[in-house]
This record gives structure tokens, sequence and C-alpha cells, in this order.
């Protein structure tokens, strides 16, 4: 069991970390929200949802209301995934022409 919850928490962390490395960033350098939704887990979106709603600090689900409707997305809480994404968008070319632009 241990072992299971090291393991999806591993893959939440690559996932996030892989899209912090190619995402697209505003001319301040930062990410848009409905960027953060359940679908960048693919097939395992809702095995994920289901992981941090019984482990607590990892992701906070809510919802948000767009021009389009309503959408479900998240903020990250763990702080050991929010270093490493962080470290992934400072390396980002998108995110570092955007910052250094203005």
């Amino acid at each position: 069991m241990q072992q299971e919850l090291i393991l999806m928490k591993s893959f939440i962390k690559e996932v996030l970390v892989q899209m912090h490395r190619k995402t697209t960033t505003d001319k301040y350098g930062q990410i848009a929200r409905s960027n953060f939704t359940p679908s960048l887990f693919g097939d395992r979106k809702e095995e994920v949802e289901k992981y941090c709603k019984e482990n607590e600090g990892i992701l906070q689900y809510s919802t948000y209301g767009a021009v389009y409707g309503t959408y479900r997305a998240f903020t990250i809480e763990d702080a050991e995934i929010r270093k490493a994404c962080s470290e992934a968008l400072h390396k980002n070319e998108n995110y570092l022409r955007n910052v250094n632009s203005w």
C-alpha cells in the first residue's frame, strides 16, 4: 500500500514537472489557471483525484468559472512537487523569453 502511494505521488510530480517544462506563459511568466485541469493526468485522472482526496496536501481541487462556463482545476499544495515544478518552469524557454522581454 505504501509503495502505491509513493508511485502515485511520483506520477503526479512527473506529469506536473513535464507540463511546467513545456507550457506557455503570459508576458509576466504566469501559467493560466486553466492549464491545471485534471485532464493533464490522462486516463488516470479519476485515480489521481481519488488519491488526492484520500491524501490531503498533494493537490487541492476547486471549481472555477470562466467565459465559457465552469471547469475543475487544482492547486499544487505539496512543497516537494511545487519546488520541482518551479525549477522546471525557470528553465522553460517560453517563460524565460516572456519574463526577460520587458
